[in-house]
């Protein structure tokens, strides 16, 4: 399920990313580490159907949608834009899962260059962050969807929307819980990756770059829900639901930074090292210089003085090279997504202020 490699760090892509080739050779068949989950069986289906792999969930969440508008105009109502938001988010929270798992297959190959291991290795690390193990993703869907039928244990089902409803209701908390799992465990391997199979180079970081733009789409694609349930539905952010949401973004924070941590320890060590390296080079040039002016070799030290130019402005390119792993518009992408929900929510209040 290996995907083209994403564009932008903002907005998670809507076009089907395309199959990366393999080019290791494969002396024996790929033997999976564990069974594939209910979700990765039902996201490989839809890369069979012909067409983009989005396409699927736009065309269930508009079915399900006309169903409930169908079901509202019998009982003499309409669709709000409150309930086609929260009949949407199940259907765009498992493509977003979907999108999640190609994009890691597609930041893996863009890591590749810096990766140590063994081209079995690399098969065995692609399955593991683009596939859910199938035992513990149908305990955390069980256990999620029961936590959702205790909530809603005292509602009514008195008509087809209300069923409806409550059958979108629990999909939604499938996704929620689903969404976190994936997140924590696919985030915990790019660690582990980091920190076990890398080769740090201060002079090739773009390999280093690959996961950063998973991490913020991971936190970015759970923040564009927030964001719209602000702008749609701003009396539901109000009460428990506000520090939720406060909650919420501080862990998007913290999805983007915490498994890029050790990369960026490791290559603060590097740079540091670096510039260790040429003190001690430069130390010798100018023990070098100072010994030439005293037997008044003025022509030697002159040449000398060259390779200490040189040695300075290679300080000068070590210093400017950055030990966070990740692109600026990766991060100018995620700080976007942290101040929209702030931002509409700031809005709508003042015009509340303003106009009474």
């Amino acid at each position: 399920m290996t995907r083209r490699r994403a564009t932008r760090a903002t907005v998670p892509s809507t076009s089907r990313p395309r199959p990366v080739p393999v080019a290791e050779p494969e002396s024996q068949p790929f033997v999976p580490p564990y069974p594939a989950s209910w979700l990765d069986r039902l996201t490989r289906q839809v890369d069979r159907l012909p067409g983009p792999y989005w396409t699927p969930y736009l065309v269930a969440g508009l079915a399900f949608l006309g169903l409930a508008a169908l079901f509202l105009n019998l009982e003499g109502e309409s669709l709000t834009a409150a309930i086609i938001f929260a009949h949407s988010v199940p259907f765009y929270g498992f493509w977003l899962l979907h999108y999640l798992d190609c994009r890691a297959a597609a930041s893996l190959e863009e890591y590749r260059p810096a990766f140590t291991g063994s081209g079995a290795d690399l098969r065995d690390v692609r399955w593991r962050l683009t596939t859910l193990p199938a035992r513990p993703a149908a305990v955390v869907s069980l256990v999620s969807l029961l936590l959702s039928i205790t909530v809603s244990v005292t509602w009514t089902l008195d008509s087809p929307f209300t069923v409806l409803d409550r059958f979108l209701f629990y999909l939604a908390d499938v996704f929620a819980g689903l969404y976190v799992y994936h997140s924590i465990r696919q985030l915990r391997l790019v660690n582990r990756l980091y920190a076990t199979s890398t080769r740090v180079d201060l002079h090739n970081v773009a390999p280093l770059h690959a996961f950063s733009t998973l991490s913020a789409q991971t936190a970015i694609g759970g923040l564009l829900i927030i964001s719209a349930g602000v702008l749609i539905t701003p009396e539901g952010f109000v009460g428990a639901f506000l520090p939720a949401g406060i909650l919420f973004a501080v862990l998007a924070v913290l999805a983007f930074l915490l498994p890029l941590m050790g990369l960026h320890r490791r290559l603060v060590r590097a740079k540091d090292e670096e510039l260790s390296d040429l003190s001690r080079r430069w130390q010798a040039c100018m023990s070098e210089v100072y010994r030439r002016l005293d037997q008044g070799d003025l022509s030697a030290a002159d040449r000398i003085n060259t390779t200490l130019s040189a040695l300075e402005r290679a300080r000068a390119v070590i210093e400017r090279i950055p030990t966070w792993p990740w692109r600026p518009e990766t991060l100018r992408g995620l700080v976007a997504a942290l101040l929209l929900p702030v931002t509409i929510w700031l809005v709508q209040y003042g015009l509340q202020r303003l106009l009474g």
